[in-house]
């Protein structure tokens, strides 16, 4: 756990950067279409801007739990991130960077866990034999459904 685990994934989707922003920065667009993010409500500040923070709710098998995040760069048409948890000490930090390129747009989504205490840290403390499978299971099913997020995107965008 000392390592930040991380994944991240990367696709190209035929849109402008401003377009797949706009996607990427709504909770309601981005809750329709991975998996474990059911939905998310803003809680403070202005919507998508720096320093807001929203309420997301998750799912994962037969366990549900919210989260309380604080967007941390909103740059429209190339970047947008957020902390969830304490911004001090976050449990994750999750990161969308957009690239344009020619009729395209490189779009790369990331994840980064820790350092603050999480669902993933206690199951690992409760296993510590099992670390390296316990993490590299969390990372695989993370990055799983990220692409399903970027696939959503690509549909909505390109149809």
């Amino acid at each position: 756990m000392s390592d930040s685990p991380s994944v991240s994934v990367q696709t190209r989707i035929r849109a402008d950067a401003e377009r797949i922003y706009a996607v990427a920065s709504d909770l309601d667009a981005m809750a329709s279409y991975g998996t474990e993010f059911q939905e998310g409500r803003w809680s403070s500040g202005r919507p998508g801007s720096v320093g807001s923070t929203f309420v997301g709710r998750q799912k994962l098998g037969d366990r549900e739990w919210e989260t309380t995040s604080t967007v941390t760069v909103a740059e429209p048409g190339r970047s947008f991130a957020w902390q969830v948890g304490d911004p001090d000490n976050p449990t994750a930090t999750w990161t969308l960077t957009l690239t344009p390129v020619p009729k395209a747009t490189e779009v790369e989504y990331g994840f980064v866990h820790g350092p603050g205490n999480s669902g993933l840290r206690a199951r690992v403390e409760e296993d510590p034999d099992q670390e390296s499978a316990i993490i590299e299971a969390r990372l695989l099913a993370l990055q799983e459904n990220m692409v399903k997020t970027l696939e959503g995107i690509r549909r909505r965008l390109e149809s």
